[in-house]
Protein backbone atom coordinates (compact mmCIF):
# COMPACT_ATOMS: atom_id res chain seq x y z
CA UNK A 1 0.00 0.00 0.00
CA UNK A 2 2.83 2.40 0.82
CA UNK A 3 4.47 1.67 -2.48
CA UNK A 4 1.18 2.23 -4.25
CA UNK A 5 0.68 5.59 -2.54
CA UNK A 6 4.22 6.51 -3.36
CA UNK A 7 3.64 5.99 -7.06
CA UNK A 8 0.24 7.70 -6.97
CA UNK A 9 1.75 10.74 -5.27
CA UNK A 10 4.55 11.10 -7.79
CA UNK A 11 4.09 14.14 -10.01
CA UNK A 12 5.65 12.41 -13.01
CA UNK A 13 3.29 9.61 -14.18
CA UNK A 14 6.11 8.00 -16.20
CA UNK A 15 7.88 6.91 -13.01
CA UNK A 16 5.41 4.06 -12.53
CA UNK A 17 7.12 2.38 -15.50
CA UNK A 18 10.60 2.62 -13.98
CA UNK A 19 10.59 -0.90 -12.42
CA UNK A 20 9.57 -2.38 -15.78
CA UNK A 21 12.17 -0.28 -17.61
CA UNK A 22 14.91 -1.36 -15.18
CA UNK A 23 13.99 -5.01 -15.67
CA UNK A 24 14.01 -4.66 -19.44
CA UNK A 25 17.34 -2.85 -19.32
CA UNK A 26 18.86 -5.70 -17.32
CA UNK A 27 17.46 -8.29 -19.71
CA UNK A 28 18.68 -6.49 -22.81
CA UNK A 29 22.09 -5.67 -21.35
CA UNK A 30 23.27 -9.29 -21.42
CA UNK A 31 22.93 -11.99 -24.11
CA UNK A 32 19.80 -14.12 -23.58
CA UNK A 33 20.13 -17.73 -22.50
CA UNK A 34 19.90 -20.31 -25.22
CA UNK A 35 17.05 -22.74 -25.05
CA UNK A 36 18.21 -26.17 -23.91
CA UNK A 37 16.04 -27.71 -26.59
CA UNK A 38 17.35 -25.60 -29.47
CA UNK A 39 21.09 -25.16 -30.25
CA UNK A 40 22.39 -21.72 -31.12
CA UNK A 41 22.86 -20.78 -34.74
CA UNK A 42 26.33 -19.79 -35.85
CA UNK A 43 26.76 -16.71 -38.00
CA UNK A 44 27.26 -18.92 -41.07
CA UNK A 45 24.09 -20.86 -40.33
CA UNK A 46 22.17 -17.65 -39.88
CA UNK A 47 23.29 -16.39 -43.27
CA UNK A 48 23.12 -19.71 -45.08
CA UNK A 49 19.85 -21.38 -44.31
CA UNK A 50 19.15 -20.21 -40.77
CA UNK A 51 16.18 -18.08 -39.77
CA UNK A 52 16.54 -14.39 -40.52
CA UNK A 53 13.89 -12.30 -38.78
CA UNK A 54 13.66 -9.48 -41.30
CA UNK A 55 10.53 -7.90 -39.79
CA UNK A 56 12.19 -7.47 -36.39
CA UNK A 57 15.67 -6.71 -37.69
CA UNK A 58 14.46 -3.76 -39.77
CA UNK A 59 12.82 -2.19 -36.70
CA UNK A 60 16.06 -2.03 -34.72
CA UNK A 61 17.32 1.44 -35.85
CA UNK A 62 13.94 3.10 -35.18
CA UNK A 63 13.55 1.32 -31.83
CA UNK A 64 17.03 2.33 -30.71
CA UNK A 65 16.49 5.93 -31.81
CA UNK A 66 13.28 6.00 -29.78
CA UNK A 67 15.18 4.73 -26.72
CA UNK A 68 17.94 7.29 -27.15
CA UNK A 69 15.32 10.04 -27.40
CA UNK A 70 13.68 8.74 -24.19
CA UNK A 71 10.38 8.20 -25.98
CA UNK A 72 7.94 7.10 -23.23
CA UNK A 73 5.92 5.07 -25.75
CA UNK A 74 8.91 3.15 -27.11
CA UNK A 75 8.44 -0.01 -25.05
CA UNK A 76 4.71 -0.10 -25.73
CA UNK A 77 5.03 0.59 -29.44
CA UNK A 78 7.83 -1.94 -29.95
CA UNK A 79 6.60 -4.55 -27.44
CA UNK A 80 6.69 -7.45 -29.95
CA UNK A 81 10.27 -6.54 -30.87
CA UNK A 82 11.31 -6.33 -27.20
CA UNK A 83 10.02 -9.80 -26.41
CA UNK A 84 11.60 -11.13 -29.59
CA UNK A 85 14.98 -9.72 -28.56
CA UNK A 86 14.71 -11.49 -25.20
CA UNK A 87 14.49 -14.87 -26.88
CA UNK A 88 16.47 -14.45 -30.11
CA UNK A 89 20.27 -14.33 -29.69
CA UNK A 90 20.84 -13.42 -33.36
CA UNK A 91 18.67 -10.30 -33.35
CA UNK A 92 19.78 -9.45 -29.81
CA UNK A 93 23.43 -9.43 -30.89
CA UNK A 94 22.54 -7.09 -33.76
CA UNK A 95 20.65 -4.87 -31.31
CA UNK A 96 23.76 -4.49 -29.13
CA UNK A 97 25.95 -3.54 -32.10
CA UNK A 98 23.47 -0.99 -33.46
CA UNK A 99 22.78 0.48 -30.01
CA UNK A 100 26.47 1.04 -29.23
CA UNK A 101 27.13 2.70 -32.60
CA UNK A 102 24.07 4.95 -32.51
CA UNK A 103 24.54 5.89 -28.85
CA UNK A 104 28.13 7.01 -29.42
CA UNK A 105 27.09 8.89 -32.56
CA UNK A 106 24.58 10.91 -30.57
CA UNK A 107 26.30 11.40 -27.24
CA UNK A 108 28.56 14.22 -28.49
CA UNK A 109 25.62 16.57 -28.97
CA UNK A 110 21.89 16.88 -28.96
CA UNK A 111 19.86 14.06 -30.48
CA UNK A 112 18.90 15.03 -34.03
CA UNK A 113 15.32 15.38 -35.09
CA UNK A 114 15.81 13.10 -38.05
CA UNK A 115 17.68 9.84 -38.15
CA UNK A 116 19.56 10.82 -41.33
CA UNK A 117 21.16 13.69 -39.44
CA UNK A 118 23.23 11.23 -37.43
CA UNK A 119 25.75 11.19 -40.28
CA UNK A 120 26.86 14.68 -39.26
CA UNK A 121 28.12 13.31 -35.92
CA UNK A 122 30.18 10.49 -37.43
CA UNK A 123 33.29 12.67 -37.51
CA UNK A 124 33.43 12.42 -33.71
CA UNK A 125 32.37 8.78 -33.51
CA UNK A 126 35.09 6.22 -32.67
CA UNK A 127 36.28 4.51 -35.84
CA UNK A 128 35.67 1.02 -34.44
CA UNK A 129 32.00 1.87 -33.95
CA UNK A 130 31.66 3.00 -37.55
CA UNK A 131 33.44 -0.16 -38.71
CA UNK A 132 31.03 -2.37 -36.73
CA UNK A 133 28.03 -0.48 -38.07
CA UNK A 134 29.18 -0.84 -41.69
CA UNK A 135 29.91 -4.54 -41.22
CA UNK A 136 26.46 -5.03 -39.69
CA UNK A 137 24.75 -3.30 -42.60
CA UNK A 138 26.63 -5.47 -45.10
CA UNK A 139 25.78 -8.63 -43.15
CA UNK A 140 22.13 -7.63 -43.08
CA UNK A 141 22.19 -7.04 -46.84
CA UNK A 142 23.56 -10.55 -47.36
CA UNK A 143 20.89 -12.04 -45.12
CA UNK A 144 18.18 -10.17 -47.03
CA UNK A 145 19.46 -11.44 -50.38
CA UNK A 146 19.76 -15.04 -49.21
CA UNK A 147 16.32 -15.12 -47.64
CA UNK A 148 14.76 -13.47 -50.68
CA UNK A 149 16.43 -16.09 -52.88
CA UNK A 150 15.15 -18.95 -50.71
CA UNK A 151 11.63 -17.55 -50.68
CA UNK A 152 11.70 -16.56 -54.38
CA UNK A 153 11.15 -12.90 -53.51
CA UNK A 154 12.78 -9.67 -54.65
CA UNK A 155 15.13 -8.36 -51.96
CA UNK A 156 17.42 -6.39 -54.26
CA UNK A 157 16.02 -2.98 -53.37
CA UNK A 158 16.46 -3.35 -49.62
CA UNK A 159 19.86 -5.04 -49.92
CA UNK A 160 21.07 -2.33 -52.30
CA UNK A 161 19.97 0.37 -49.86
CA UNK A 162 21.82 -1.31 -46.97
CA UNK A 163 25.04 -1.56 -48.99
CA UNK A 164 24.74 2.06 -50.06
CA UNK A 165 24.38 3.10 -46.42
CA UNK A 166 27.48 1.12 -45.48
CA UNK A 167 29.53 2.79 -48.21
CA UNK A 168 28.27 6.28 -47.37
CA UNK A 169 29.01 5.80 -43.67
CA UNK A 170 32.47 4.32 -44.33
CA UNK A 171 33.42 7.44 -46.28
CA UNK A 172 33.66 9.28 -42.95
CA UNK A 173 36.58 7.06 -41.87
CA UNK A 174 39.82 8.94 -42.44
CA UNK A 175 42.13 5.91 -42.14
CA UNK A 176 42.33 3.71 -45.21
CA UNK A 177 42.86 0.46 -43.31
CA UNK A 178 39.74 1.13 -41.23
CA UNK A 179 37.71 1.65 -44.40
CA UNK A 180 39.07 -1.64 -45.67
CA UNK A 181 37.91 -3.38 -42.50
CA UNK A 182 34.49 -1.74 -42.68
CA UNK A 183 33.94 -2.85 -46.30
CA UNK A 184 35.91 -6.10 -46.37
CA UNK A 185 32.82 -8.19 -47.26
CA UNK A 186 31.29 -5.65 -49.63
CA UNK A 187 32.56 -7.10 -52.91
CA UNK A 188 31.61 -10.66 -51.92
CA UNK A 189 28.08 -9.64 -50.95
CA UNK A 190 27.69 -7.45 -54.04
CA UNK A 191 28.47 -10.44 -56.26
CA UNK A 192 25.37 -12.16 -54.84
CA UNK A 193 23.28 -9.87 -57.04
CA UNK A 194 24.87 -11.65 -60.01
CA UNK A 195 24.80 -15.13 -58.47
CA UNK A 196 21.06 -14.91 -57.78
CA UNK A 197 20.14 -13.33 -61.13
CA UNK A 198 19.95 -14.73 -64.62
CA UNK A 199 22.45 -12.30 -66.13
CA UNK A 200 24.93 -13.76 -68.59
CA UNK A 201 28.21 -14.68 -66.97
CA UNK A 202 31.22 -12.72 -68.15
CA UNK A 203 34.51 -14.40 -69.09
CA UNK A 204 37.25 -14.38 -66.42
CA UNK A 205 39.06 -11.09 -66.01
CA UNK A 206 42.63 -10.85 -67.23
CA UNK A 207 43.42 -8.46 -64.37
CA UNK A 208 41.40 -7.40 -61.32
CA UNK A 209 42.44 -4.11 -59.75
CA UNK A 210 41.68 -2.78 -56.28
CA UNK A 211 42.66 0.43 -54.45
CA UNK A 212 46.23 0.64 -53.21
CA UNK A 213 46.28 1.84 -49.61
CA UNK A 214 48.85 4.26 -48.27
CA UNK A 215 50.67 3.69 -44.99
CA UNK A 216 51.05 6.46 -42.44
CA UNK A 217 54.53 7.40 -43.67
CA UNK A 218 53.37 7.80 -47.27
CA UNK A 219 54.71 4.45 -48.48
CA UNK A 220 52.47 2.19 -50.49
CA UNK A 221 50.75 -0.95 -49.21
CA UNK A 222 49.61 -3.85 -51.33
CA UNK A 223 51.86 -3.32 -54.34
CA UNK A 224 55.40 -2.72 -55.51
CA UNK A 225 56.54 0.80 -56.37
CA UNK A 226 58.07 0.74 -59.82
CA UNK A 227 60.03 3.31 -61.77
CA UNK A 228 56.92 4.69 -63.41
CA UNK A 229 56.44 8.07 -64.97
CA UNK A 230 55.55 10.64 -62.33
CA UNK A 231 52.37 11.48 -64.25
CA UNK A 232 51.08 8.03 -63.31
CA UNK A 233 51.31 8.82 -59.59
CA UNK A 234 49.91 12.30 -58.95
CA UNK A 235 49.12 13.65 -55.49
CA UNK A 236 47.30 10.94 -53.53
CA UNK A 237 44.54 13.24 -52.37
CA UNK A 238 43.40 13.86 -55.96
CA UNK A 239 43.83 10.32 -57.29
CA UNK A 240 43.03 6.70 -56.47
CA UNK A 241 46.05 4.41 -56.88
CA UNK A 242 45.06 0.85 -57.86
CA UNK A 243 46.98 -2.37 -58.28
CA UNK A 244 46.65 -5.92 -59.57
CA UNK A 245 49.44 -8.15 -58.27
CA UNK A 246 52.60 -6.50 -59.65
CA UNK A 247 50.73 -4.12 -61.95
CA UNK A 248 49.91 -0.56 -61.00
CA UNK A 249 47.49 2.04 -62.23
CA UNK A 250 45.69 5.14 -61.07
CA UNK A 251 42.31 6.83 -61.43
CA UNK A 252 42.49 10.60 -61.83
CA UNK A 253 39.97 13.35 -62.48
CA UNK A 254 40.05 16.04 -65.15
CA UNK A 255 37.22 18.47 -64.47
CA UNK A 256 34.13 16.19 -64.37
CA UNK A 257 35.78 13.21 -66.09
CA UNK A 258 37.30 10.22 -64.29
CA UNK A 259 40.23 8.74 -66.22
CA UNK A 260 41.88 5.34 -65.90
CA UNK A 261 45.65 5.07 -66.36
CA UNK A 262 47.22 1.59 -66.66
CA UNK A 263 50.76 0.49 -67.44
CA UNK A 264 52.78 -2.68 -68.13
CA UNK A 265 49.77 -4.53 -69.54
CA UNK A 266 50.29 -7.93 -71.13
CA UNK A 267 51.79 -8.20 -74.60
CA UNK A 268 48.63 -9.89 -75.89
CA UNK A 269 46.65 -6.76 -74.98
CA UNK A 270 48.91 -4.34 -76.81
CA UNK A 271 47.31 -2.94 -79.92
CA UNK A 272 43.86 -4.07 -78.74
CA UNK A 273 40.92 -2.35 -77.12
CA UNK A 274 39.90 -3.51 -73.65
CA UNK A 275 36.68 -3.65 -71.66
CA UNK A 276 36.63 -2.31 -68.10
CA UNK A 277 34.12 -3.60 -65.56
CA UNK A 278 33.40 -1.72 -62.32
CA UNK A 279 31.51 -4.19 -60.12
CA UNK A 280 29.98 -1.60 -57.78
CA UNK A 281 29.29 0.96 -60.48
CA UNK A 282 25.62 0.03 -60.86
CA UNK A 283 25.19 -0.20 -57.09
CA UNK A 284 26.10 3.42 -56.29
CA UNK A 285 25.44 5.26 -59.54
CA UNK A 286 27.21 8.57 -58.77
CA UNK A 287 28.98 8.40 -62.15
CA UNK A 288 27.61 8.83 -65.67
CA UNK A 289 29.53 5.94 -67.15
CA UNK A 290 30.99 5.98 -70.65
CA UNK A 291 28.57 3.93 -72.74
CA UNK A 292 26.03 3.78 -69.91
CA UNK A 293 27.06 0.39 -68.49
CA UNK A 294 29.72 0.27 -65.74
CA UNK A 295 30.16 -3.46 -66.39
CA UNK A 296 31.16 -2.92 -70.03
CA UNK A 297 33.19 0.28 -70.49
CA UNK A 298 35.10 0.15 -73.78
CA UNK A 299 38.42 1.96 -73.94
CA UNK A 300 38.43 4.82 -76.43
CA UNK A 301 41.95 3.90 -77.59
CA UNK A 302 43.84 0.59 -77.78
CA UNK A 303 46.67 -0.35 -75.42
CA UNK A 304 49.87 1.13 -76.88
CA UNK A 305 53.08 -0.75 -77.73
CA UNK A 306 54.46 -0.10 -74.23
CA UNK A 307 51.44 -1.64 -72.48
CA UNK A 308 50.11 1.74 -71.39
CA UNK A 309 46.49 2.87 -71.58
CA UNK A 310 44.69 6.09 -70.70
CA UNK A 311 40.92 6.13 -71.18
CA UNK A 312 37.92 7.95 -69.67
CA UNK A 313 35.53 6.02 -67.43
CA UNK A 314 32.71 8.52 -67.05
CA UNK A 315 31.69 11.84 -65.57
CA UNK A 316 30.68 12.75 -62.02
CA UNK A 317 29.88 15.77 -59.89
CA UNK A 318 31.88 14.25 -57.02
CA UNK A 319 35.43 15.50 -56.51
CA UNK A 320 38.55 13.53 -55.67
CA UNK A 321 39.83 16.67 -53.97
CA UNK A 322 37.05 16.34 -51.38
CA UNK A 323 38.21 13.72 -48.79
CA UNK A 324 34.80 12.13 -48.14
CA UNK A 325 33.82 12.13 -51.81
CA UNK A 326 37.19 10.60 -52.68
CA UNK A 327 36.62 7.85 -50.09
CA UNK A 328 33.18 7.25 -51.57
CA UNK A 329 34.60 6.89 -55.09
CA UNK A 330 37.44 4.71 -53.82
CA UNK A 331 34.88 2.27 -52.39
CA UNK A 332 33.19 2.13 -55.78
CA UNK A 333 36.46 0.94 -57.36
CA UNK A 334 37.05 -1.90 -54.89
CA UNK A 335 36.95 -4.24 -57.89
CA UNK A 336 37.87 -3.12 -61.39
CA UNK A 337 38.25 -5.89 -63.97
CA UNK A 338 40.05 -5.69 -67.31
CA UNK A 339 39.13 -7.95 -70.24
CA UNK A 340 40.00 -8.11 -73.90
CA UNK A 341 37.26 -6.40 -75.92
CA UNK A 342 35.36 -8.56 -78.39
Amino acid sequence: MKDRNKFEGTPNPQEKYYPLAQWLQQVLAVPPLQSQLEPALTSDETQNGGVYHRRFYRQLPDFIMALLKNDPEAMLHYAPLVFHLIGCPTCHSAYLVFYDAMRVALQEGEAPRQTTSTLHTLATTPARMIVHLCQSLISEAEAVLRQAHREHMDGDGLARSLLQQAIQISAHLTQGHMRQRALRELVRVATLFEDFSSTQEQPPALHSYSPLQMAGNGTRRGGVVRGADTALHPAEQTAIPIHSAQLEGVITQHEDTLELHLQDLDANLRGHYITISVLLGSLLEPVRWLGGNPRAIHSVVPVDEHGTLTTPLGQTDLRLSNPEERNFLEAMFLKLDVRLAD
